[in-house]
């Protein structure tokens, strides 16, 4: 994890701290890097009055944009995930621009030839200087196919790109290592991780090989949905660097969302119901979904169709992972705390709360009133996951990363849906797909299938078997395996012994006195008092004051051992917590 020392790596570096110190984060420079140039912080502080008026989200958004596409995509992906930096930021960082200039029109020709092995010429009978587009990664040109004169659309990436992501994702994880290791209180949310995870999402998207693959995919996924158009893909031309795809005839939806006259062109409640139902058969049905659904990336067409286009981040859902989402979601409408707790914690990575399951318990029954017991028309699915991952957040409970994009999706296109159409019932539609799963689990074609698929493997585990005791066996005969026995919890038992022991044994005494005090009155031993023994009268007094003192001594230990255990309980919490 050590930093690449060549000179370029090194003063890409430098340029990252000093303007995270200019940019009015100069305490996190300090912090993590005390060992920089302090004075080039302070000058190019003093160069900046346009920060000093802006909140610090908004000096957040400037850092990233300032500080190249690398980061600029990965705010983007931060803005998805208010339960990391809080909704403040997140919206904030939902306005993040990519100020990239179109590369030369030379350069794009030069590109596809040399992937191709062909002119831009021998390939298009015309293909637009202009760009349709350009951005961090690439750049997309229109132009006419000279095979077949289809229109297309040609995305060509951008020289050097991967060069640079690929420094930048370096100086990444070197920051990410120096945060964790600070154990300070960025530390929490584990910048190692998160940095890997967008790594690896990243450096699929440079891939357009990956991305033409992930649109075939997802074409045979839909080919029954009559009411979704799939752009076809010309794998003839496409290579890592070029891909050339079918050109569709439309308006994008953030432009439909921003226009009173498109507005009133397209039937847009049934649109939205088509794409809700959409995402919802690519997560629940074919486990292979859309990961990042905002209006950009969906285009309406005049027939009321609507199309995804930007197949560069997908999301995979298997069928464990889609059966506990449900199973949570199902449960959480029949207001069954304690199986929806069992099921979200089976959606995390670490599958136990930091704290008491008590508390978790009552936090999702508070997100449960807050939510469920809304009127239909103001459920909302998005405010719902939210919570629950702001639930979990509080509980240092990771989701897993396939269901966090799931839940990123399912949010955003709720969110489209609803500016459509305002009466959409996102969990009225998601109720098929729950009752779906619960036939499924019972069918008994499935579980023959499932039977079926795994006696192979079972057959085969007990032919091993008789091998493997064997094998065990030897090592026990020749000292190769080794016991170890660990106790917990036997001090409480061995004081709770101690305690009975010493209980029984002073209500041992006050019997045998107050069976002996008896007999004297009974015998009538004098001294006598009115004709009653004293000694007899003595000891009665003696048994009552003393099973007094006993009860009240035995109420004191008893609270003094629930303090212990609770105090014994707290710290184990704690160092669980710490570990």
């Amino acid at each position: 994890m050590r930093l690449n020392r060549d000179l370029r790596s090194i003063r890409r570096f430098w340029t990252i701290v000093e303007t995270v110190g200019a940019c009015g984060f100069r305490e996190l420079a300090d912090t993590y890097f005390p060992e920089g140039a302090k004075g080039i912080f302070r000058r190019r502080e003093q160069d900046r009055p346009d920060l000093r008026e802006l909140d610090r989200p908004a000096k957040l958004r400037r850092l990233l944009e300032e500080l190249g596409p690398t980061f600029v995509k990965f705010g983007q992906i931060l803005s998805t995930r208010p339960d990391l930096i809080g909704p403040v930021y997140a919206g904030e960082l939902r306005h993040l621009t990519e100020h990239v200039p179109p590369f030369p029109f030379a350069e794009v020709k030069a590109i596809i030839e040399r992937e191709t092995g062909k002119t831009a010429d021998e390939i298009f009978s015309s293909l637009e200087e202009k760009p349709l587009a350009a951005a961090s990664i690439g750049q997309v040109h229109a132009g006419i196919l000279r095979s077949d004169g289809s229109r297309v659309v040609v995305k060509v990436r951008r020289p050097g790109i991967s060069e640079v992501i690929e420094q930048d994702l370096e100086i990444m994880r070197f920051i990410a290592v120096r945060i964790e290791e600070s154990g300070g209180s960025l530390a929490r949310f584990r910048p190692v991780r998160i940095v890997e995870e967008f790594s690896h999402s990243l450096n699929r998207e440079l891939d357009y090989m990956i991305e033409a693959a992930n649109l075939n995919r997802f074409a045979a996924d839909s080919r029954d949905d009559a009411n979704i158009k799939v752009p076809r893909v010309h794998f003839e031309y496409t290579t890592t660097r070029v891909m050339v795809m079918e050109f569709i005839e439309g308006d994008s939806a953030a432009k439909v969302q921003s226009s009173p006259e498109l507005r009133k062109k397209y039937d847009l409640e049934k649109i939205a119901e088509h794409g809700v139902n959409s995402l919802l058969h690519q997560i629940f049905a074919a486990g292979f979904f859309h990961a990042d659904p905002h209006p950009g990336n969906i285009i309406l067409l005049p027939d009321g169709r609507l199309c995804f286009i930007d197949f560069g981040m997908m999301g995979r859902i298997n069928a464990d992972e889609r059966r506990i989402f449900l199973r949570a979601l199902s449960y959480m409408m029949e207001n069954d705390i304690p199986r929806m707790v069992d099921f979200a914690l089976k959606m995390t990575l670490n599958g136990r709360p930091s704290g008491s399951r008590a508390a978790l318990e009552r936090d999702a029954a508070d997100l449960v009133d807050a939510n469920l017991n809304l009127p239909l028309e103001k459920l909302s699915l998005a405010n719902i996951l939210t919570d629950l991952m702001k639930m979990l957040d509080e509980h240092d409970l990771a989701l897993r990363p396939d269901l966090y994009m799931m839940f990123k999706s399912l949010i955003t296109i709720e969110q489209l849906g609803k500016d459509f159409s305002p009466g959409l019932r996102i969990v009225d539609m998601v109720k098929p797909f729950l009752a779906k799963m619960k036939l499924e689990e019972i069918n008994p074609r499935r579980v023959l299938r499932r039977f079926a698929s795994d006696l192979g493997e079972n057959i085969g585990f007990a032919q091993e078997l008789p091998a493997s005791l064997y094998a065990i066996v030897r090592k026990l005969e020749a000292g190769e395996i080794s016991w170890k026995v660990e106790h917990r919890g036997l001090n409480e038992i061995e004081e709770t012994l101690y305690v009975t022991g010493e209980r029984l044994s002073r209500s041992l005494l006050l019997a045998a006195l107050f069976l002996g005090s008896a007999l004297i009155i009974v015998a009538k031993i004098p001294p006598l008092w009115n004709g009653v023994p004293l000694p007899g009268i003595a000891g009665f007094l003696v048994s009552g004051v003393l099973s007094v003192h006993i009860l009240w001594s035995d109420h004191r230990q008893r609270m003094k051992f629930l303090r212990d255990r609770e105090k014994r309980k707290l710290e184990e919490d704690l160092r669980r917590r710490d570990r």
